[in-house]
C-alpha cells in the first residue's frame, strides 16, 4: 500500500515540475511579445489589430505604414524563400549548429499577402513568431543569400519577433537581388 502512495506522490510531483516548465516557457515568450510591442510604441508606432485573412495588424506613423502579416512557425525553424509565393520553414533540429532541419512544411497562406499593392507610403512586413534561426532566399538554383530587415523579399520585407531595427529607419536602402 505504501508504494502505491509513495508512486502517486512522484507521479504528481512529476506532473507538477512539467506544468511549471511549460507555464514559464510561455511566460518567457509572453515577455517577448510584450517587450517587441512596446519598443515599437515608443517609436511613435500605433498598432492597429486588423485580421480578414491577408493582413493581421497595421503598424503605422505619419510617415509609413507597416501592412503585417504574422506567421507562427516552431521554434529554431529556419525559412527558406523558393519565390514570391512559395516559402518553406524547416524545423526538428532544434538548437544543434550543424544539424539539418528534418522536417519541412510550405506557408500556405502568404502567396495573398505577396502579391498585395501597396500605396507609395506603405510596407508590406511579415513577421515569424517566434525568431527564427535563418532566413534564406533563392536566388536561382545554385545561389542564396541570408535575408536582413532590409533585404526586399519580391516587395516585402521579413524579420523575427523581437527585431525592431525596421521600425527604426523604415527606408534605408533595400537589398535586391
Amino acid at each position: 500500500m505504501e508504494d502505491i502512495i509513495i508512486t502517486i506522490i512522484l507521479v504528481l510531483i512529476a506532473l507538477a515540475v512539467i506544468v511549471f516548465i511549460f507555464a514559464k516557457s510561455e511566460k518567457n515568450k509572453a515577455t517577448i511579445e510584450e517587450s517587441f510591442y512596446n519598443k515599437i510604441k515608443e517609436l511613435g508606432y500605433e498598432i492597429i489589430e486588423k485580421d480578414d485573412g491577408v493582413i493581421n495588424q497595421i503598424i503605422k506613423n505619419e510617415q509609413v505604414t507597416f501592412l503585417v502579416k504574422i506567421i507562427k512557425i516552431p521554434e529554431y525553424a529556419e525559412i527558406q524563400i523558393n519565390n514570391k509565393v512559395t516559402w518553406e520553414i524547416k524545423y526538428g533540429a532544434g538548437n544543434t549548429p550543424g544539424k539539418a532541419q528534418p522536417y519541412k512544411k510550405m506557408i500556405k497562406d502568404i502567396s495573398e499577402f505577396m502579391n498585395l499593392k501597396t500605396k507609395t507610403n506603405e510596407i508590406k512586413l511579415v513577421i515569424a513568431n517566434p525568431n527564427p534561426k535563418k532566413i534564406v532566399k533563392y536566388i536561382n538554383e545554385c545561389e542564396i543569400v541570408f535575408v536582413t530587415p532590409y533585404t526586399d523579399v519580391y516587395g516585402t520585407r521579413l524579420i523575427g519577433l523581437g527585431n525592431t531595427k525596421i521600425f527604426e529607419s523604415p527606408f534605408e536602402q533595400t537589398k535586391k537581388w
